[in-house]
C-alpha cells in the first residue's frame, strides 16, 4: 500500500511538472495598431508605456468587470498625468480583434468612458494625429 502511494504521488509530481506553465502576462504588452510592433513596458499608475515610434495606433488589452463603468486614457510618459490632447486625433475601445467598437471619442480627447461588455475583456486604443507621437504617452484603462 505504501508503495502504491509513493508511486501515485511521484507520477502526480511527473505530471504537474510536464504542464507547460502560463502564457507571459499580457498586461504589460502595448502593440502597435497593425499589430507587428509588440513592447512590454510598464509606466507609473497602472499604465503601459511609453508608446514607441513609427505607428498612428497603439492600444492594450485588459480585463475589466462585466456591466462596470470604465475608462480608457491615453497619459503622458510617465503613465500617471492624462495625455496632452492636441496629438491624439481619437480614443476608442474595441473588442480583442478590433471589429466591434465600444466607445469612441474624436478630436483631442485624452479618455473615453465605456460599459465594460459581457466578456470582460477589451483593446483600450489610441489614434494619434503623427505616427512618431507615441513616445510621448503611455495608455491605461480603470473603473
Amino acid at each position: 500500500m505504501r508503495f502504491s502511494t509513493v508511486l501515485a504521488l511521484v507520477a502526480s509530481v511527473a505530471v504537474a511538472s510536464a504542464t507547460p506553465s502560463p502564457a507571459p502576462d499580457t498586461e504589460l504588452v502595448v502593440r502597435s495598431g497593425d499589430g507587428n510592433v509588440s513592447l512590454t513596458r510598464r509606466s507609473g499608475c497602472g499604465s503601459t508605456g511609453p508608446l514607441g515610434l513609427g505607428h498612428y495606433k497603439w492600444y492594450i488589452v485588459r480585463s475589466c468587470t462585466p456591466g462596470v463603468d470604465t475608462w480608457c486614457q491615453a497619459t503622458d510618459a510617465t503613465g500617471c498625468v492624462p495625455g496632452v490632447t492636441n496629438k491624439i486625433g481619437s480614443m476608442e475601445v474595441n473588442n480583442l480583434d478590433g471589429t466591434i467598437n465600444y466607445a469612441r471619442r474624436a478630436n483631442g480627447a485624452n479618455t473615453v468612458p465605456f460599459n465594460c461588455p459581457p466578456i470582460g475583456r477589451v483593446r483600450c486604443q489610441a489614434n494619434f494625429n503623427d505616427r512618431d507621437d507615441g513616445p510621448s504617452y503611455s495608455l491605461r484603462m480603470f473603473e
